[in-house]
């Protein structure tokens, strides 16, 4: 079975497809379709992105087209495929769809360092990191919307939700073929996994033993609603990801556009 994987910036998904690939998976990736293509047409890397964009300019989106035609036909005709893409998850419908989340402050840290490390000088600051990737998050919402009219960011087009920031990306890829396994068993249809340490108490005493875990999203925070027994004896034996209903959603919020509405259960 494929698995599309793709995610929030920052979200590592890119080592985590690296990883895949170590377990017998092919990476394909847009960048690597966009190459293909330019190859096909006789041109270098720079002159294909250089026509692409003049043409993007004039309404020509037929390159878009073409790499989503790509997507889709190694979709259907290959297997042991993992797609690190954007929009794969879309053109290949009949993969196993993972979408990694992280917060936001983790994920312009990653961002930052990493650029740091580059000696890039794009951003002054952590914050600045920050902000341009909430900015950027925003557009691609609605460059996505105009142009497929679908939601990138709502949580119910995935498989797989998993929270990236207190996690190696070897322990995220191994939980994606755990559950990848267990969705092809019939296991769940839809399915999101939070850090335990993530989830921030209500501020009141639960009385629910037994309870699996529910919580509440406000801008991209999630707070305990239900199963702070379950969830404190997850703490208290380091495991690293637990299954979460989300039982409400505020979308929207500065620091989030991921929507969360549509409750994901196992």
């Amino acid at each position: 079975m494929n698995i599309t994987i793709t995610g929030n910036l920052g979200s590592g998904k890119s080592s985590i497809a690296k990883l895949l690939k170590e377990k017998g998976y092919e990476i394909v990736s847009t960048g690597q379709i966009f190459r293909q293509l330019a190859m096909e047409k006789g041109l270098s890397v720079e002159e294909f992105n250089k026509q692409v964009n003049e043409a993007a300019s004039r309404g020509d989106r037929s390159v878009d087209r073409m790499i989503d035609d790509t997507t889709t036909k190694i979709g259907a005709e290959r297997d042991m495929i993992v797609f690190d893409s954007r929009l794969a998850w879309h053109f290949a419908p009949q993969s196993f769809k993972v979408f990694v989340i992280t917060d936001i402050d983790e994920a312009s840290r990653r961002v930052f360092h990493d650029s740091q490390r580059a000696g890039s000088e794009s951003y002054a600051s952590q914050e600045d990191c920050k902000r341009a990737l909430i900015n950027r998050q925003k557009l691609e919402t609605v460059r996505y919307k105009e142009i497929y009219d679908i939601d990138y960011y709502d949580m119910s087009n995935y498989n797989l939700v998993i929270e990236s920031t207190s996690a190696a990306p070897a322990e995220i890829a191994q939980e994606i073929l755990d559950k990848m396994a267990e969705y092809q068993a019939g296991g769940f249809e839809k399915l999101m996994e939070l850090n335990p340490a993530s989830i921030k108490p209500a501020g009141h005493a639960q009385a629910d033993e037994g309870k699996a875990v529910s919580v509440n999203e406000k801008d991209g925070v999630f707070i305990l609603n239900a199963g702070g027994a379950v969830l404190e004896e997850a703490i208290r034996n380091q495991v690293r990801f637990i299954p979460v209903s989300v039982a409400a959603s505020e979308p929207g919020g500065a620091d989030s556009f991921m929507n969360f509405a549509t409750v994901i259960k196992k």
